[in-house]
């Protein structure tokens, strides 16, 4: 019966490091899940910017539909205007109020030596921290 006290402390001091453990472990997971939101944000920009630049690369006119679209210009209209001057600039989505997509887009566009240095650069709409753009270049031939 004299061991109350002692059983009482010792009841405290485990539910004192049940409680730290349990915190760092809560710490850990919620840091761990904002970083996986973080690199799923990261691998959609790189994946859009690889598509685009797919989508370029594999343009031909007879094959190619006026239903494909890079944002909300037509493949087709864009590849026109990347051909018709050499050193090309365009923002992507044209509207940029529009709320269904969530990066926007620069293409830039240099000749050189019948091939086009295209470079990608996409940026989130929503300022993410710890996110900067994403850019791809890639030395394309001229689409014909």
């Amino acid at each position: 019966m004299n061991n109350k006290g002692f059983l009482l402390i010792q009841n405290l001091l485990g539910l004192f490091l049940l409680g730290l453990v349990v915190l760092v472990c809560l710490s850990t997971l919620n840091s761990a899940i904002y970083n996986l939101g973080l690199t799923k944000t990261k691998m959609e920009m790189i994946y859009t910017a690889e598509s685009i630049i797919e989508q370029i690369k594999s343009f031909d006119y007879n094959n190619t539909e006026d239903t494909e679209f890079i944002f909300d210009m037509q493949l087709i209209e864009l590849i026109e205007t990347l051909k018709n001057q050499e050193e090309a600039s365009i923002f992507l989505p044209l509207d940029m109020e529009n709320l269904e997509y969530k990066y926007i887009c620069h293409i830039y566009k240099i000749e050189k030596d019948n091939l086009w240095e295209v470079m990608i650069s996409i940026t989130s709409k929503n300022e993410v921290k710890n996110i900067n753009n994403v850019e791809i270049m890639a030395l394309l031939p001229i689409p014909k």
